[in-house]
């Protein structure tokens, strides 16, 4: 009962997030949208420095929160050496500027001219063997660099990646999206709390050969009580099972992908197998599925140390900030 809790508490705090980051973001995004169109990805970058300036001084929980996640990330022997110094105002305001960067690369592959963005591949082999064999894989990322470019890439490979999502957080956003490229709402599947209707799609896409990904380092508010504690950075997290059981069930593999932000239309694409086969023994189902829920967090980690600005979760991920912890 008392994991129950937490873990329900936990997904509370990311849903109060989302919702208040929907709010507080929508009229800029538009803005920035409207701007786009009319001055294009390189020259609406000095917009998009005051536009970050603006919410990073009026965005106190999320400054404590990049300064904590830093901290984190400094007390790693790779984390210091990709940070050069302890974490100060400076760094966090890098850490909000490189997410803003993102946004704009996503702005440019929704609009449908990310044509010139260039990648650094590494592991994608495994999926020219899946596509040889007729096989689909769950394929889980994070909030860690763009999961756009991930999708920019799959088109230009040829591979079909449908995203499952969890939708109703942020339904204004993803509308927004919707409108930029209409024809990008047939490869999501939008998960409805209680209903086990995705599985049955996501079933059938896996029997088609095509990939379903998921991001699996935030517990959604549909599904706060199976979810898992495992170490990341020198603390513990709650992660969702979903994505491990998941592939369980479907008998197929389970993969991690990233794609780090490497400059101006570059990204550096990484693909790892987590599980081949997932197995999960019914008397060792939670230890099974902790297993690869640790694998995942590791790798995570070394993610997080080597490209440390890249993590976009700005709010209180290792809930451990008090109301007037950390700097402001």
């Amino acid at each position: 009962m008392a994991a129950s809790s937490a873990a329900s508490r936990h997904a509370s705090n990311q849903a109060r997030w989302s919702r208040i980051a929907e709010r507080g973001s929508l009229w800029g995004l538009r803005f920035t949208i409207g701007c786009y169109r009319v001055l294009g990805r390189r020259l609406i970058l000095p917009l998009v420095h005051a536009i970050v300036a603006y919410f990073f001084l009026t965005d106190a929980p999320g400054r404590r929160a990049s300064a904590a996640y830093l901290k984190r990330v400094y007390a790693t022997p790779a984390g210091r050496e990709s940070l050069g110094g302890p974490p100060d105002l400076w760094k966090c305001f890098r850490h909000y500027r490189t997410f803003a960067l993102c946004i704009v690369d996503r702005l440019a592959i929704w609009f449908g001219t990310g044509d010139d963005f260039e990648f650094e591949t590494h592991g994608m082999e495994r999926f020219d063997q899946l596509a040889e064999e007729r096989r689909g894989a769950i394929i889980v990322g994070a909030h860690l660099g763009s999961f756009d470019a991930l999708r920019l890439l799959a088109r230009r490979t040829r591979k079909v990646v449908n995203v499952l999502m969890y939708t109703s957080n942020a339904q204004v956003i993803n509308t927004i999206f919707k409108e930029l490229s209409p024809e990008s709402e047939a490869r999501v599947i939008t998960v409805t709390p209680g209903s086990v209707q995705s599985i049955f799609t996501v079933r059938e896409c896996l029997r088609r050969g095509e990939h379903v990904a998921i991001l699996a380092d935030r517990i959604e508010p549909g599904d706060p009580g199976r979810s898992a504690r495992v170490a990341m950075l020198g603390g513990t997290v709650e992660l969702p099972q979903a994505p491990v059981l998941l592939a369980g069930m479907l008998g197929c593999p389970l993969m991690l992908m990233v794609a780090l932000r490497d400059g101006p239309g570059r990204y550096r694409v990484f693909a790892e197998p987590l599980a081949e086969s997932v197995k999960l023994p019914h008397r060792e189902r939670e230890s099974a599925v902790r297993h690869i829920l640790e694998a995942y967090s590791s790798r995570l980690e070394h993610y997080c140390s080597q490209a440390p600005y890249q993590w976009f979760n700005f709010f209180d991920y290792w809930r451990e900030l008090g109301p007037s912890d950390g700097p402001h």
